[in-house]
């Protein structure tokens, strides 16, 4: 049995879902089902009911609620005892990422951050770029790594980071006559029906800039919730086509939707941006470090 086995069931039984437990606890989903899996194999128990619905404890997953939260509380004194951060003391980073973040190589980054690092926990938000500055503002983030052109990154109470920079291409429906292709035109945009942000939100913006920059028609067909499977149904059906960087593009690419690269070229960058009154130390620093050295060094598709 290991300790964090214990924390994985006491925040399934906190949380009666294993989804929301892998978020709060920032592991996969996965993760936490394959170990709960090996610690009821090891006590030969069930120790929840699960349905389509709901997760509960079962009786013996009380019963090991109840030890597990005494093994939880003598954990923390041992490592208060020395000095060390406990369940309840850890540092807390809240990040905002963008839409279609697990395409970009930044999920095992910073899952392996906090893997790593037992005195810090983590907490994820996707949110698009205007509500990201908002929440900056507001102290209720502390990172966001967000997605524009560079010239669009020019708040002055921001700092911010180039991480990489990446390609503007179009996901589009096979079915198409131009997904034969391996380049489209811009000029080529305005026959294609766009999926696109909320009419406020900075994506919808920039694209319209950009749109409006090379005189084609801005053809909205749909504006998205930041759903990105309902986005790629969507695509894949022929509702509109996506604009997405390099790395999303080829992530989604598959035998219904092709990646398209936009000619001319258009550059994206990804940035991670912080307030610039912030002073940044200790695990934020660390934090901001890691990010930085790992994110360049992801291999670009």
């Amino acid at each position: 049995m290991e300790i964090r086995q214990v924390y994985y069931v006491l925040e399934v039984a906190k949380q009666r879902s294993f989804s929301k437990a892998a978020e709060m606890l920032f592991v996969s989903q996965p993760a936490i089902s394959q170990q709960i899996h090996a610690l009821e194999e090891e006590l030969q128990s069930k120790l929840f009911k699960r349905d389509t619905h709901s997760v509960v404890l079962t009786a013996e997953g009380e019963k090991f609620c109840a030890y597990a939260k005494d093994v939880v509380g003598s954990v923390n004194k041992l490592l208060a005892a020395f000095g060390q951060s406990t369940a309840d003391n850890k540092t807390l980073i809240r990040i905002g990422v963008f839409p279609f973040y697990k395409a970009s190589g930044l999920v095992p980054i910073i899952n392996d951050f906090f893997v790593e690092r037992q005195n810090v926990i983590g907490s994820i938000k996707v949110v698009e770029n205007y509500r990201a500055y908002e929440m900056l503002e507001a102290g209720q983030l502390d990172f966001v790594i967000i997605k524009s052109r560079i010239e669009n990154a020019n708040r002055p109470d921001i700092r911010y980071e180039a991480l990489r920079a990446e390609r503007l291409n179009v996901l589009i429906s096979r079915e198409h006559t131009l997904a034969k292709r391996n380049k489209i035109q811009v000029e080529a945009l305005s026959r294609l029906p766009l999926l696109t942000g909320e009419s406020d939100s900075h994506f919808f913006n920039e694209m319209k800039e950009f749109y409006e920059r090379y005189g084609v028609d801005f053809n909205v067909a749909f504006m998205n919730t930041g759903e990105t499977d309902i986005m790629l149904d969507m695509v894949q059906a022929g509702t509109g086509i996506l604009l997405v960087t390099d790395t999303v593009a080829k992530q989604y690419e598959n035998d219904e939707i092709a990646a398209l690269e936009i000619d001319p070229e258009q550059e994206i960058m990804i940035f991670l941006a912080w307030k610039k009154s912030w002073r940044l130390s200790g695990a934020y620093t660390a934090f901001k470090n890691y990010v930085m050295e790992h994110f360049a060094a992801v291999q670009e598709f």
